[in-house]
């Protein structure tokens, strides 16, 4: 690795870096470690990686998704309603559908932001309270079920962590890899740096934008399956898609995604989960209150905005 590599990667390694430390630390606290504890770790970030990774996406494409975590609390309601008493393959088309699903409804918010010319941000709040509205009419009350087959395929039999490992990974080998490298990635990088820009050079940004908003569906119903397939059930709740949307944008911040678009990747994010994990257990194990985890997290979140912009503005002087 050159010395322009390293530069480009420096904050993956940071990130890197401060999950070890955190995991460490966290491990520390327990009489033992093992398989099922590595169990334990990757389900707790699994659903909010997911997220954090679509958030990203959309981030980097110059735009913001706070309907991201309602669109997954839809999918686990659905997911959880219908694939209850079913059988391992019906659980399995049900699973496609449901993810083809959110990917519809990201689709529609982009297709509504790109034609209306509305903020993201506006349109986004808007459609987080219908979203929650309808899951709540899916599912009243929390309950529900699934196939235990296909709960096992998501999160794995005690102590088998590899599943959960592997529903993490393979959506940046088979979703962000390709898209990073295509032509649909360039122009994401280029309307998130300037809109203006972008269109002069050819680029369909309307087209771009719902594309983008589709793919961020795509991985808040991923996001949705994963939970029911962890927790056997699912929740309507307006807090629970409010911190899943926030934890997401917290997630795209921390691995390095720069809100003002045009930079980053999923692997940042899908790091920072571990942090975002990390924080409240560990000081859960020192009996202090969670809710200084979100202290903790938005002053952290909060310090990588400002440092990210300052070291970018910086960067961009010597150039």
């Amino acid at each position: 690795m050159n010395v322009i590599q390293l530069k480009r990667q420096s904050w993956n390694l940071a990130i890197i870096l401060l999950a070890l430390v955190l995991g460490i630390w966290r491990i520390s606290q327990l009489p033992q470690f093992g398989a099922y504890e590595a169990r334990t770790f990757v389900l707790g970030i699994l659903p909010i990686a997911l997220l954090s990774m679509g958030q990203a996406i959309i981030i980097i494409g110059g735009g913001i998704n706070l309907a991201i975590g309602a669109e997954a609390v839809l999918i686990n309601c659905l997911s959880a309603r219908y694939m209850q008493d079913t059988t391992f393959t019906e659980s399995v088309v049900l699973a496609i559908v449901f993810i083809l699903v959110g990917m519809l409804i990201g689709a529609l918010i982009g297709w509504i932001i790109a034609v209306s010319g509305i903020a993201d941000i506006v349109v986004t709040l808007a459609t987080s309270f219908l979203l929650v509205g309808v899951a709540m009419y899916v599912m009243p009350q929390p309950g529900g079920g699934v196939n235990q087959q296909f709960a096992d395929l998501v999160s794995g039999k005690v102590p088998n962590f590899i599943p959960p490992l592997i529903w993490l990974i393979l959506p940046i080998i088979l979703i962000w890899i390709p898209l990073y490298r295509s032509k649909l990635g360039i122009s994401m990088y280029a309307i998130g740096s300037s809109k203006e820009a972008a269109f002069l050079s050819g680029v369909n940004v309307k087209l771009t934008k719902i594309k983008l908003y589709a793919i961020g569906g795509l991985f808040a119903g991923l996001s949705g399956l994963v939970l029911t397939g962890i927790t056997l059930s699912s929740s309507p709740f307006a807090n629970i898609s409010n911190t899943a949307t926030l934890n997401s944008v917290a997630g795209a911040v921390l691995g390095g995604v720069a809100l003002s678009g045009g930079v980053g990747g999923l692997v940042g994010p899908a790091l920072a989960a571990l942090i975002l994990f990390f924080i409240p257990t560990i000081l859960l194990a020192y009996g202090i209150d969670p809710a200084y985890s979100q202290i903790i997290t938005g002053a952290l979140t909060i310090f990588v905005v400002l440092f990210g912009g300052l070291l970018r503005k910086r960067t961009a002087g010597k150039k």
